[in-house]
């Protein structure tokens, strides 16, 4: 089996090589083992994917904001690896929940639930998905809220419950969904070996739920302040503007939206076993205080 990845940079691509033995495609030197250079253009994949049985596609942009950035990176990107690859190779795409939108069709959504994206993001995630299907042999893994010790983002909202300067979005009764990136990592070996569409979305918990845990664990009392969504929307508006925004409008859509999935296929058929969310959380506490402490 020869198998090369993309993404391989990234957050999740880190917990994916830890799991599998496949050849980074890089467009620069990182360091990785084995990794291969190249443009991404058809013509240089063409000629590096010959011989080719498996294809993880993790590379894309979450630049929700920059519309150009999500075409390029998450359709036109997938379309070069699909034309460029063998007939009979096997994909497998880490795509998104996005695909849903926010305000699912029915709660909890599973794999047969219509999707009907909302935003930039979410659209050209399920049009990279329909090029990805193209192929016999794919895999779509729709992937919840990404959060792990690598996705230093999220230490900005610690910094804020930190500093008591958190907002609830709405009531704060909604629910989320979140995976940590090395459950998510962890069923890739079984993705490389099975055909068909998978949601990887970890258990549900409410905004204010999720906060409280975050609180508790840095020892501070929980956010109770509230923001009207369409303000939060407002203000992460100023800061994509402004560029590099630590807040985007997606990020708020997240944090306020309820949205359940069933991931049962994915647990029978992969193996998937997201950790509790209370755990998770914990994790991501601990290594944002270590970090501070280095720091000073």
């Amino acid at each position: 089996m020869k198998t090369y990845i993309t993404g391989a940079t990234g957050r999740l691509g880190h917990s994916v090589l830890e799991q599998i033995n496949a050849i980074p495609l890089v467009r620069k030197k990182s360091g990785l083992a084995k990794e291969v250079l190249t443009d991404f253009s058809e013509h240089s994949l063409k000629k590096i994917l010959k011989g080719t049985t498996h294809i993880v596609h993790l590379a894309g942009s979450v630049k929700t904001w920059d519309r150009n950035a999500l075409e390029q990176a998450n359709v036109e990107l997938t379309r070069c690896i699909v034309n460029a690859s063998p007939e009979n190779c096997h994909i497998v795409f880490a795509s998104s929940i996005s695909v849903y939108g926010k305000k699912l069709a029915e709660i909890p959504a599973d794999e047969e639930t219509p999707t009907s994206p909302d935003s930039d993001y979410a659209r050209t995630k399920l049009e990279a998905e329909q090029l990805v299907k193209q192929k016999k042999k794919h895999t779509i893994l729709r992937i919840g809220t990404l959060y792990g010790p690598q996705f230093q983002d999220y230490f900005n909202v610690l910094r804020m419950i930190e500093k008591g300067k958190m907002k609830i979005f709405g009531d704060g009764s909604n629910r989320i969904s979140f995976i940590h990136s090395e459950d998510c990592a962890a069923v890739f070996p079984k993705a490389l070996k099975k055909t068909g569409t998978y949601v990887l979305a970890g258990p549900p918990a409410t905004q204010r739920q999720i906060y409280t845990y975050a609180a508790r664990a840095l020892g501070v009392i929980p956010p109770n302040s509230t923001l009207p969504v369409w303000a939060g929307m407002l203000l992460a508006r100023i800061q994509e503007l402004r560029g590099s925004p630590r807040l985007t409008r997606e990020h708020i859509s997240i944090l306020s939206a309820d949205r359940v999935f069933d991931y049962s296929k994915a647990q029978q058929e992969l193996g998937f076993s997201p950790r509790p969310i209370k755990r998770g959380i914990e994790e991501m506490v601990s290594e944002y205080l270590g970090r501070k402490t280095q720091n000073k």
